[in-house]
């Protein structure tokens, strides 16, 4: 009987005018947020939307697929007709899960593009188990606030549902703020415990941000049995013992049991998960450190194209930052510029270079051009307190740009976007009328990336969209 019911169900769902056009939309949008975070770290971008913030929206959905058949009064017909309430409140959630399995099915393109490039990190291998939790969790709980609502609108179960949902993934931020600065423990700490998503994040061992994780998550795992079998169980009870058709039929004990049951899930996860963050948390990804990342001005190196001119916002740690990411796997030609402290008035007498790359990245100068000597010099003339640093401490107003031919090469990225690769830079040179050679020295960065991620994103991220918009106007044909 609950799989007949289950499948009338399904059909019944995805019968609706609009069903197979919105999750179209839906799937296009995650397809396009997968596309366009490929222009940096994928997993950190597209990974909270999609394996986070998207399946807690399951909350306000239950709600309002449990809430519906007593806004369009079928639940009537359940008090009438031969099929068990239990048996047809069963069937319901097992729809709702089977939207669930559907939605991380959906996931599955983008990450075969994904692991196609890249090996699978530990935080990705950690979101693939962490978003079957937040699902189940979320039907579990948007079931009994769909339940908690008798009226002719879903208005109430769906607007409580985006509340709940909104406070739960507020708590996962501020759970990462607090762990960070060692309050994890404290009552505010422990408060975003509430949470579901920071429950399992705090059981499976990892975090976004936060250096520490739980000592231990015996209790958490615990919290999360609790927190999603009660709200079930709860649900299950009130609907099928605590309601009739259209009005409340609890006694009052009943109504002080129900209320004391919901104030259970939220506080036996307060009280009684672990908050314990003594152990480092292990590392996410395999990134190198980059120093200064975000440190844009006060450099003396740049990288360019071929030929082209000197960057406008230059010089900062990562050399390409305001330019397209080189491709990974594969030789690009750059031209570094070496902003040297020479006054143009003064003729360059020495120059070598030697340049380091890290974490899979080779980089080779043009023999050619350092073959005299001296590279090829261009005189630029900058603005007011802007240019390179003399030894006596002014800042030049015309000096030398040392251009070199580089290539490079990184290999082995860690993302299909967003690869900072270590690459460090010293350049010793002597003018006329200097003692002794002086060196220049940068612990730079140079950003790349899958140069087809983008591309094969949006391809992986389409097909199941395109799927849906033909079963939409199929539907739309049929029924016009």
């Amino acid at each position: 009987m609950i799989g007949t019911l289950y499948r009338e169900e399904l059909h019944a769902t995805m019968r609706g005018q609009f069903a197979w056009l919105g999750a179209g939309v839906v799937l296009l949008a995650l397809g396009g947020v997968a596309a366009a975070a490929t222009q940096d770290t994928w997993v950190d971008g597209y990974g909270i939307i999609a394996y986070f913030l998207v399946p807690l929206a399951f909350i306000p959905l239950a709600a309002g697929v449990v809430a519906s058949p007593r806004a369009n009064r079928f639940v009537e017909s359940l008090f009438t007709a031969p099929v068990e309430r239990g048996h047809w409140f069963a069937a319901k959630i097992l729809v709702v899960l089977t939207l669930a399995a559907a939605y991380y099915v959906a996931l599955l393109p983008m990450l075969a593009v994904y692991l196609h490039h890249v090996a699978m990190p530990l935080l990705l291998r950690k979101f693939l188990v962490w978003t079957p939790g937040i699902l189940i969790a979320s039907v579990a709980i948007g079931t009994l606030v769909g339940v908690l609502f008798i009226g002719r609108s879903i208005a109430a179960p769906a607007a409580t549902g985006m509340g709940v949902l909104l406070a739960y993934a507020a708590l996962v931020p501020l759970q990462e703020l607090m762990v960070a600065r060692g309050n994890g423990a404290t009552r505010i700490g422990r408060l975003a415990l509430l949470s579901p998503a920071v429950l399992l994040k705090n059981a499976l061992g990892f975090t976004l941000v936060a250096g520490t994780i739980p000592t231990a998550t015996a209790l958490t795992w615990t919290s999360v049995a609790i927190v999603v079998g009660g709200a079930l169980v709860l649900a299950a009870w009130t609907f099928l013992r605590l309601q009739g058709v259209e009005t409340w039929e609890a006694t009052r004990r009943q109504g002080w049991a129900l209320a004391a049951g919901i104030a259970a899930l939220s506080v036996v996860p307060v009280a009684f998960a672990d908050h314990d963050y003594d152990v480092a948390a292990p590392r996410v990804n395999t990134a190198p450190a980059i120093p200064a990342l975000f440190a844009r001005g006060n450099g003396s190196f740049a990288l360019t194209d071929a030929g082209a001119p000197m960057p406008v916002r230059c010089c900062g740690t990562i050399l390409n930052r305001d330019a397209t990411p080189i491709a990974t796997d594969r030789d690009t030609q750059q031209d570094l510029l070496i902003l040297l402290p020479v006054d143009t008035s003064r003729a360059l007498t020495q120059f070598s270079l030697r340049l380091d790359g890290q974490s899979g990245l080779s980089v080779v100068a043009d023999a050619r051009a350092l073959f005299s000597g001296i590279p090829p010099l261009e005189a630029h003339d900058y603005d007011n307190d802007v240019g390179p640093v003399a030894p006596d401490g002014r800042h030049l107003r015309n000096g030398w740009i040392a251009r070199v031919p580089v290539t490079l090469h990184p290999a082995g990225p860690w993302d299909i976007g967003g690869n900072r690769y270590p690459l460090t830079i010293a350049a010793t040179y002597a003018a006329a009328g200097d003692a002794m050679p002086r060196t220049l020295t940068a612990r730079t960065a140079v950003n790349a990336q899958v140069a087809s991620g983008l591309y094969e994103m949006a391809a992986a991220g389409s097909l199941l969209p395109l799927c849906c918009f033909g079963a939409a106007l199929v539907r739309w044909r049929r029924t016009r």
